[in-house]
Formats: structure tokens, sequence, C-alpha cells
């Protein structure tokens, strides 16, 4: 052990040194270097893996997972398809609701000679046929709409009207889709939670006394998937692709409580039904809804305008119904 008396004195030497600041600044040049070279090794990892993801995977077209495999599907652009493993990835209706019970209603309030229970009876006959005629799943898998029919007034000609279109589709203005979400379960399958709806209902008196008007205004998203799938690859090994369907749907229904002259108490009437359909064959008319998958889309020849199908800020045309390119599902 060296003497205390010494070693104090050799510390105040090497503070007094002249070559003490050249010490210390060689130190820190050399910390500089091994700090840079750590930096381009890192540098070099990152373009090795780059070149390795060019290499092994090829040009793909912009819109087709690049090296999917090797990125978390959550982080996938949201112009690569959607799989069965997150069939809403990508779509604003991710977070919508996805069931009957999550579709508000407006609070009910007395209006002309119909008070706040039979309007309240009224919205819930009107959000019944909603569900019944878009949501039901035995419906979405080509089943017959029976429920929103029998909502429907027997004594008015829309409900005859509609069921000889689920009758014989194809016919001249024969396209139950007009008012029914339906697939044909041979081609197309429901994904796991792939389906969302958003929207919303509003009412008031009708032109006849005792009468409500109600309108609704609902948009649903679809994720299916092939009942066969492919024998190709799904957009990344293991994976499946889904297609996504947007129907919105506006209608005006009316409804007229017991005891209501000239109706059947207790039913609804359509009065305007209109609809559109994104990501629709809508040149196949057989009563099915018959989205495009990535690689379909690309190849079918669709001339029609293109359109946001999440865009509630306008209402839906009149008329037949106005074939449309969405811009995103």
């Amino acid at each position: 052990m060296s003497d205390p008396v010494d070693y104090i004195t050799r510390l105040r030497a090497e503070a007094q040194s002249p070559d003490r600041e050249e010490a210390f600044r060689a130190d820190r040049h050399r910390r500089r270097l091994r700090r840079a070279s750590v930096g381009a090794g890192a540098a070099l990892a990152l373009a090795g893996l780059a070149t390795w993801l060019v290499t092994s995977t090829g040009e793909r077209p912009a819109d087709e997972p690049y090296a999917a495999a090797a990125l978390d599907e959550r982080l996938w652009p949201d112009a690569w398809p959607a799989t069965t493993n997150l069939p809403l990835r990508g779509s604003p209706a991710r977070t919508w609701a996805n069931g009957a019970e999550d579709l508000p209603l407006p609070a009910p309030a007395a209006v002309g000679s119909l008070s706040r229970r039979q309007v309240s009876e009224g919205l819930l006959r009107a959000r019944e046929f909603v569900v019944a005629a878009n949501l039901d799943r035995m419906v979405l898998r080509a089943g017959h709409p029976a429920r929103a029919l029998e909502l429907l007034d027997p004594q008015e000609p829309a409900r005859a009207r509609l069921t000889e279109h689920l009758r014989a589709p194809g016919l001249p203005d024969a396209d139950p889709t007009e008012m029914f979400t339906r697939f044909d379960p041979a081609e197309l399958t429901l994904a796991d939670e792939g389906i969302r709806v958003r929207g919303r209902m509003a009412f008031e008196a009708g032109s006849v006394p005792g009468q409500l008007r109600i309108r609704a205004d609902y948009t649903f998203v679809y994720a299916v998937r092939r009942t066969e799938p492919l024998s190709e690859p799904g957009p990344a090994p293991g994976t499946e692709e889904v297609a996504r369907v947007v129907v919105r749907r506006q209608l005006v229904l009316l409804y007229a409580p017991a005891g209501s002259p000239g109706v059947t108490a207790g039913k609804l009437v359509p009065a305007d039904y209109r609809r559109q359909l994104g990501n629709h064959d809508c040149g196949t008319v057989d009563g099915f809804v018959h989205p495009y998958f990535s690689k379909e889309a690309k190849a079918a020849d669709r001339p029609w305008p293109v359109v946001d199908p999440y865009d509630e800020s306008a209402d839906i045309p009149a008329g037949p119904l106005r074939c449309t390119v969405p811009s995103r599902t």
C-alpha cells in the first residue's frame, strides 16, 4: 500500500501536468470513433436486410404485400388486402357497432296525435326491420327474409313486390339487393368479426293523422372470405384474403299503431328505399351481393365513377342502383 502523502503529491503533479488536456482530447477521440463504428455497423445491417427483402420477394404491385411475412400484419399499409386474421384492418368501420343491440335509437317523444309510447314502438319496429334485412345471419347466408317481410303491411304493394323480386331475381327491375343483404353461401362465408354497422334514425309526424314517418340511414360493412379458398397463397404465407363490401341504405318507413284507419296495425310501409353498394359486381343480378377480391377488382372492367363508400354527407341518388367503384373499403 502506497504512502498517503506520496499518493496526494502524485495527484497534484498530474493535475498540473501540461500534457493533461491532450490526454483528455485523445480519450474523447477514441470514444467517438468507437460509437461511429457501432452506428455504421447497424446501418450496414439494415441495408443488408432491405437488400434481402428486395431480392427475396421480387417486384410486387403497389397494392400487394411486400415481404408481408416479415412484417406484422397490423402494420401492413391499407392498400394491401385484408385477411381473415384482421378482416377489418385499415377500415374506419373497425370501431363501429357489431351487433343489433348496439344500434342506437333517438329518444322517443310525442308527435302529432301519437304518444311517446307509440313513437317508441314505431322506432323499435323500424330497427327490427333494418336488422332483419341486413344483419340476420340466416338472411346473410341467402335465407328468406321472412321476419323482415312480416313486419311490412300486407295491404301495401311494396311487400308483394319485394316477395316477387326474391322469387324471381334478374327479371327487369327485380333486384332483391334493393332492400336485403344476402350472400351466396356456395361462394362466400362471413369472416369472424366481419360485420360492422353505423347509422342514425329520425322521426316526425306523417302526412296522415296518426302516422309516424321514420327516416333511417345506415351503413353496413361486411368482410367475407371464399367458401372454398383458392389453391394460390393469400397475401402472405398462411393467410387467406377477405373482401369487404360497404352497403349504405336510406329508408323512409311509415308506421301506424293499432286503431289507425287504412293500415294494418303495427306494420311498416316502405315509402322510399335507396341503396349504394361499394365493391359489388352490379352487373350480376341474382339476388346476392358479389364483392370483388383484390385480383378480381384489378382485372374487372368497371367504367363507373369512383366514390368513397363511407361518405355519408349527401343522400343516395334516387332511382335504380348507381354503379360505383369504391375508393376504399
